[in-house]
C-alpha cells in the first residue's frame, strides 16, 4: 500500500514538473512585445487592446446559434417591409429576379443516349417527346400550380423572389389530378414562416426551425403549419411532411434557399439582410431631401415686425389650401398677419401661390433652405455602390443608369453575368430540375413515354438529364458580338449550338429547322436569300426537273 502511494505521488510530481517546464518553454519562446507595435497579438485583427478593435467581440457559434429564430423572423419582416416600401430595396429584388429568371428557365432534355444504348436518331426523338410532355405540364397553370393561377415559369419567379425576401421558400408536390387534367403532379409554394416549430414545446437536437435532419445532417422531414402563425387562430395544425417518400423515394418537399453560407446551415437568411441598416438610413435620407425640396419649391418667408408695433404674433394666422372647402376662402389663398384667433378653417400651412396680407410696418424676409442639395447625388451613389457590391449587382444595373463609357458598362454586364449564372444554377438544382424529374416520373409511369429500365437509378439519371436555358444577358453592340461569335466558331473554341443558346436562349436545332424552312419557301417563291452576309438570287427553275425522258 505504501509502495503504491509512493508511486502515485511520484507520478503527480512528474506531471507537475512537466507542466512547469511547458509554461517556462512557452514564456521563453513568446515574442517580446516591441514598443509602438500597438498590438499584443501576432494578428492585429485578433487584438483586444487596439481602440478600433476593443468593442468588436462577436461570439463564435454554430449556424443555428448565429441565426436564431427570433433574429431570422425579424430579418424576414424587415426585408418584406423594405421590398414593399423602399425603392432601392424593391429595385434590388426585382432586378435580380428579372435578370436571373426573366420569362422563366426553359428545359431542353438531354438524354444520355450512349448510356442507354440509343443511337442519335432515337436519342433526338426521345428528347423531343420529353420536351413536348413537359410543356403540356409547364404551360398550363391548372396542371402545374396547386392554386391554378400561374404556369411553371411564373412559379419560378415567385419562388425566386420569395427566397430572396424571406431567405428560403418551400415547395410541396401533392399528387392531385383535376377532372379532365393530364397530370397529378402539382407545385404548392409555402412561405418561410409557415415552416417552424409551434410554441408548445422545445425543439429536439436534430430539429432546427421546423426541419428535422438525420445523423449526417440530411433533411428528412419538414414541419409545416396549415395556416400562418401570425394569424393566431386556435385551429392551426402543425404537420411533419417527409422530404422523400418512404416507399418510392419520390420528392415531396422542395427547398429553395437564398444562399447556404455555412456547412450545417438548414435555413436561409434574406438577401437584403447585410444591407438593411444602410438601406433604412438611405431611405430616410432620401425622403428627407425630397421633403426639403418640396418645401423649398414653395415661397417661404418670415414676417419681420418693428419693435414699436408691440406683440403681434402670426400664430393665429390662417392660410387656405387649394383643396379647402371653406365658404369664406377668397379666390386666391390669402393669410393676414394681424388675426387674433384661428377660425374654424384650415391651419397655417404652406401652399402653392399663396398671397400674404401683411399689416402696415410688417416686412417679409425670404428664407432659402438651399434645396435641392447639390451633394445629395454623389453621396447617394457612393452608398449605392457599396450596396451593389454587397448584393453582387453593379450600381449601374441596380439604378438602371448607364452614363459611363462603353468599357465600364461592358465590365458591369460581365460581372452581372457571373451573378446570373450562379443564381440560375441554384434555381435549377433546388427547384427546376426536381420538378422536371417529377413530371418525367409521371410521364413514364402513365405510359406516355417509353423508358425501358427506368427503375434502375443509373438509367433514370440518364433519362432525366436536361439543360436549363435562360434569357440571354443582351448585347451592347450586336455587330461586334456577332463578329466575335463567328470567329469563335471558326477557330474551334465554340459551336453554333452554344452561340445560339448564348445569344437568345433558343435551341440551335429549332433555329436551324426554321431557317431551312424559310430558305426553302424563298426559293419556291423567287425571293432573294440572305446567307453569309450576301444576298443570293433564287435559283432558276430547272426545265428538266419534271422531265423523266433520258437521252
Amino acid at each position: 500500500m505504501l509502495k503504491s502511494l509512493f508511486q502515485s505521488r511520484s507520478l503527480n510530481d512528474v506531471r507537475e514538473q512537466a507542466a512547469r517546464d511547458e509554461v517556462r518553454r512557452l514564456a521563453e519562446t513568446a515574442p517580446t512585445p516591441r514598443a509602438n507595435t500597438g498590438s499584443e497579438t501576432r494578428h492585429r485583427g485578433a487584438s483586444r487592446m487596439l481602440r478600433s478593435m476593443m468593442s468588436w467581440l462577436p461570439g463564435l457559434g454554430s449556424p443555428r446559434q448565429d441565426t436564431p429564430t427570433g433574429e431570422r423572423e425579424t430579418l424576414i419582416s424587415r426585408s418584406r417591409d423594405a421590398y414593399r416600401n423602399h425603392m432601392l430595396g424593391r429595385a434590388a429584388i426585382n432586378r435580380a429576379a428579372t435578370n436571373v429568371v426573366g420569362m422563366g428557365l426553359t428545359v431542353r432534355p438531354n438524354v444520355d443516349g450512349q448510356a442507354l444504348g440509343l443511337n442519335e436518331e432515337e436519342t433526338a426523338q426521345l428528347n423531343d417527346e420529353l420536351a413536348r410532355g413537359f410543356r403540356l405540364w409547364a404551360e398550363d397553370p391548372a396542371e402545374c400550380d396547386a392554386e391554378a393561377g400561374q404556369d411553371f415559369y411564373m412559379l419560378q419567379r415567385l419562388a425566386f423572389i420569395s427566397a430572396l425576401v424571406s431567405g428560403d421558400v418551400f415547395g410541396l408536390t401533392p399528387n392531385v389530378r383535376q377532372i379532365g387534367g393530364l397530370f397529378g403532379t402539382k407545385l404548392q409554394l409555402v412561405e418561410a414562416e409557415r415552416v417552424g416549430s409551434p410554441l408548445t414545446g422545445p425543439e429536439r437536437r436534430n430539429e432546427v426551425d421546423g426541419i428535422r435532419v438525420d445523423s449526417i445532417g440530411r433533411p428528412i422531414a419538414v414541419r409545416i403549419c396549415d395556416g400562418y402563425p401570425s394569424d393566431h387562430t386556435t385551429d392551426q395544425d402543425w404537420t411533419w411532411v417527409p422530404v422523400f417518400g418512404e416507399r418510392t423515394g419520390r420528392r415531396r418537399v422542395l427547398h429553395l434557399m437564398n444562399e447556404k453560407g455555412r456547412p450545417g446551415q438548414v435555413r436561409g437568411v434574406p438577401y437584403l439582410a447585410p444591407i438593411l441598416e444602410a438601406l433604412q438610413k438611405l431611405e430616410r435620407f432620401s425622403q428627407a431631401e425630397l421633403t426639403a425640396a418640396v418645401i423649398s419649391a414653395m415661397f417661404t418667408v418670415a414676417i419681420k415686425h418693428d419693435a414699436s408695433e408691440g406683440d403681434q404674433s402670426l400664430g393665429g394666422a390662417t392660410m387656405w389650401d387649394e383643396q379647402s372647402d371653406d365658404p369664406s376662402k377668397p379666390e386666391r389663398p390669402v393669410v393676414t398677419s394681424n388675426q387674433d384667433d384661428t377660425p374654424d378653417g384650415d391651419n397655417l400651412t404652406l401652399g402653392e401661390g399663396a398671397v400674404w396680407d401683411l399689416e402696415e410696418g410688417a416686412e417679409p424676409v425670404p428664407i432659402s433652405p438651399d434645396r435641392p442639395n447639390a451633394q445629395f447625388d454623389p453621396f447617394f451613389m457612393a452608398i449605392v455602390k457599396e450596396i451593389g457590391a454587397a448584393l453582387e449587382q453593379p450600381s449601374e444595373v441596380l439604378m438602371m443608369h448607364f452614363s459611363t463609357s462603353y468599357t465600364a458598362a461592358r465590365a458591369a454586364f460581365n460581372q452581372l453575368w457571373k451573378f446570373i449564372k450562379q443564381r440560375r444554377h441554384h434555381l435549377t438544382v433546388q427547384f427546376c430540375q426536381p420538378a422536371y424529374e417529377l413530371v418525367v416520373d409521371e410521364l413514364v409511369a402513365s405510359g406516355r413515354i417509353k423508358a425501358p429500365g427506368y427503375r434502375d437509378p443509373a438509367k433514370r439519371r440518364a433519362y432525366v438529364r436536361a439543360l436549363w436555358i435562360g434569357e440571354p444577358l443582351g448585347s451592347l453592340n450586336e455587330q461586334v458580338d456577332a463578329r466575335a461569335a463567328t470567329e469563335r466558331i471558326a477557330n474551334g473554341t465554340s459551336n453554333e449550338h452554344l452561340e445560339t443558346m448564348a445569344f437568345h436562349g433558343e435551341d440551335w436545332h429549332d433555329v436551324a429547322q426554321d431557317r431551312a424552312r424559310e430558305i426553302r419557301w424563298k426559293r419556291e417563291n423567287g425571293v432573294p436569300i440572305y446567307v453569309g452576309g450576301k444576298v443570293h438570287d433564287p435559283e432558276p427553275p430547272d426545265p428538266n426537273r419534271n422531265n423523266d425522258d433520258t437521252d
